[in-house]
C-alpha cells in the first residue's frame, strides 16, 4: 500500500512537471511571431481583410469621381448645346443687324439724295439778275444793250460781258427793263428771247430834261433760252441813254418766278 502511494506521488510529480514544461512552450510560441499555423493565418487574413477594405474604398472614391464626371459631362453637354444656340442666335442678329444697317445705310444714300435734290431745286427756285449802268450809250439799230454793274445774280446766269441772261432752269419768268433817255429824242426797244421778240416799247420825250421809262413783262422761258435786250430803232446819233447812280439809272433785272 505504501508503494502503491509513493509510486503515485511519483506520477504525479512527473505530471506536473510534463504540464509545466508544456506550458511554457506554449509560453514561449506564443511569443515567437511564427511559431503557430493558425497564427500565420490569422495574419494572412488580416492582411486580406486591410486589402479588400482599402479596395472597397478606392471603388468607392473611383464610383463617386465616375458619378462627378459623369455630371460634368452632361453639363458640358448641356451648355454646348446652349451656347451652341446663342452662337446661332447671335449670327442671326449679327446678320439681321448687318441687314438693318445695309438697310439704313440705303435709306440714309435715299435721304441724301433727296437732301441733294432738295437743294437743287431751292438752287433752282433762287434764279434772279439785276443789273443797272449801260456800256455804250449811243448803240445803234440791232445792238444788245448791256448793262455792267451787277447788284444781283443767283444762279450766275446773267453775263455783264454780253447782257444776255441764259436761263439755266425753264419757267414763267419776269423781267423789267428801264431806260433813260435824252430830251427831245426817241427809242424803240424789245424784250428778246432766242431773237424773237417778246415785248417792245418807244420811249420818246419832248424838250427838258432826260426822263426814265420802265417796261415790265412775263414771259415763259425754257432752259437754256437766252434773254437780252435790244434796240429796234432810235432817233439821231451820238448820246441817247443816260446813266446816274445818284438820280436815274437804266437796269434789266430778271426773276423766275414759277417752275416748269
Amino acid at each position: 500500500m505504501m508503494i502503491l502511494n509513493i509510486l503515485t506521488k511519483l506520477l504525479y510529480v512527473a505530471d506536473m512537471k510534463t504540464c509545466l514544461i508544456i506550458s511554457t512552450l506554449l509560453v514561449t510560441c506564443s511569443s515567437e511571431p511564427h511559431c503557430s499555423k493558425f497564427h500565420y493565418e490569422e495574419k494572412l487574413l488580416e492582411k486580406m481583410i486591410r486589402t479588400e477594405i482599402l479596395v472597397e474604398n478606392m471603388k468607392k472614391q473611383m464610383d463617386t469621381i465616375e458619378t462627378r464626371v459623369t455630371e460634368a459631362l452632361a453639363k458640358l453637354n448641356e451648355n454646348t448645346v446652349k451656347w451652341n444656340g446663342e452662337i446661332e442666335a447671335m449670327q442671326e442678329n449679327s446678320n439681321t443687324s448687318l441687314q438693318l444697317v445695309q438697310e439704313k445705310a440705303s435709306d440714309l444714300d435715299k435721304n441724301m439724295q433727296e437732301v441733294q435734290d432738295l437743294k437743287a431745286k431751292i438752287v433752282s427756285l433762287k434764279i434772279a439778275f439785276n443789273a443797272r449802268n449801260i456800256k455804250n450809250k449811243s448803240p445803234a439799230v440791232g445792238d444788245t444793250i448791256v448793262f455792267t454793274d451787277i447788284l444781283l445774280n443767283f444762279g450766275e446766269a446773267y453775263n455783264s460781258d454780253s447782257g444776255v441772261f441764259t436761263a439755266p432752269f425753264g419757267g414763267i419768268y419776269l423781267f423789267t427793263v428801264q431806260l433813260c433817255i435824252s430830251a427831245s429824242l426817241y427809242i424803240d426797244y424789245g424784250l428778246v428771247v432766242d431773237n424773237v421778240y417778246m415785248d417792245t416799247a418807244r420811249y420818246n420825250i419832248g424838250t427838258g430834261y432826260c426822263v426814265c421809262f420802265k417796261l415790265s413783262t412775263t414771259v415763259h422761258v425754257k432752259t437754256g433760252n437766252k434773254v437780252f435786250v435790244k434796240v429796234v430803232s432810235r432817233s439821231g446819233s451820238g448820246i441817247i441813254l443816260h446813266h446816274s447812280n445818284s438820280h436815274y439809272s437804266t437796269s434789266f433785272s430778271g426773276v423766275r418766278i414759277q417752275t416748269d
